[in-house]
């Protein structure tokens, strides 16, 4: 019955780090920090765990985000439909190109294994991915008409990482990538995607809370279509997504709950429910409603 268009069940062991009112940048590097500190077993438990409450809860399709690959074998046999993108991320170019090809060999074989479960290819975000790579992703999504998925104007920080190269998420960057001497493109993170060529692959945008007009129109020229998580973006921080602006573009958009690191529940019904209140006398409950039901939306 319910598509919920944005999960990360491979994080769903770490509820207990769901915040309730947590800038993205901090939340991000705690997550971070703690998901290293758990073993497979404890991510593959929660894994498990996650898809019976889908089942439960009515969600028929799902569009989950795989970066340690621990959930492909159990949604490709879970009964549930929708994609399951594999991450690649990397801010140095020669790792990212590295990942991106050892995710192109995964890709190819478990595209052979397909059920209503598809694969797909994520590129984790602007403030974690070599421009170079993002390119190559587009690239290769076109000629192989494979699902792209993309983290995209999620945060503050995010913006004032791409316009001005500050924030927290260079930061971040710094500590990780210490050689890497990142150059702001000083520009808005929707209208870095087109920069990019990465907008013609006409990738699922997940989230993309922080538009303006021109976004906006960049997003329906190349009909992209929008994942919006509204308790995530809520709970970090990150804004109210203009959806009525959305709609009005005739941008197509989903619901989604991300991961239980950032919304309470996996039920679309309390996504729902919170997105009824948040866009309350902007957007019709009944839309609201409908949006957690655009299976098409994962391409």
């Amino acid at each position: 019955m319910y598509t919920n268009a944005h999960t990360h069940l491979e994080l769903s062991a770490l509820a207990e780090l769901c915040p309730t009112g947590q800038e993205f940048g901090a939340w991000l590097q705690t997550m971070l920090a703690r998901r290293m500190q758990l073993d497979n077993a404890t991510l593959e438990r929660g894994i498990h765990s996650a898809i019976e409450q889908l089942h439960h809860n009515q969600t028929t399709t799902v569009g989950d985000i795989s970066a340690t690959r621990l959930s492909i074998e159990p949604l490709l046999n879970s009964g549930l439909a929708g994609v399951v993108y594999l991450e690649v991320l990397g801010f140095d170019p020669d790792v990212a190109s590295q990942r991106f090809s050892a995710a192109q060999r995964e890709i190819d074989t478990l595209r052979q294994r397909e059920t209503a479960m598809k694969i797909g290819l994520s590129i984790h975000a602007p403030y974690s991915c070599a421009p170079s790579l993002f390119e190559a992703a587009a690239r290769w999504c076109q000629d192989e008409a494979l699902p792209l998925a993309i983290h995209i104007a999620e945060s503050p920080a995010e913006v004032a990482f791409l316009q001005q190269g500050i924030g927290a998420l260079r930061e971040l960057n710094r500590r990780i990538t210490p050689h890497i001497e990142w150059q702001a493109p000083q520009c808005s993170p929707i209208a870095y995607l087109e920069q990019l060529g990465v907008l013609e692959a006409q990738p699922v945008l997940v989230h993309a809370v922080q538009v303006d007009a021109d976004d906006l129109a960049l997003i329906a020229k190349y009909d992209c279509a929008v994942v919006h998580c509204p308790r995530s973006n809520h709970n970090l921080l990150c804004g109210r997504m203009p959806l009525e602006q959305m709609l009005a573009h005739g941008i197509r958009v989903g619901l989604g709950t991300d991961s239980l690191t950032s919304a309470q529940s996996l039920d679309m019904r309390d996504e729902i429910s919170f997105a009824q209140q948040l866009h309350a006398y902007k957007v019709e409950p009944v839309q609201i409603e409908q949006l957690a039901m655009q299976a098409a939306i994962l391409n």
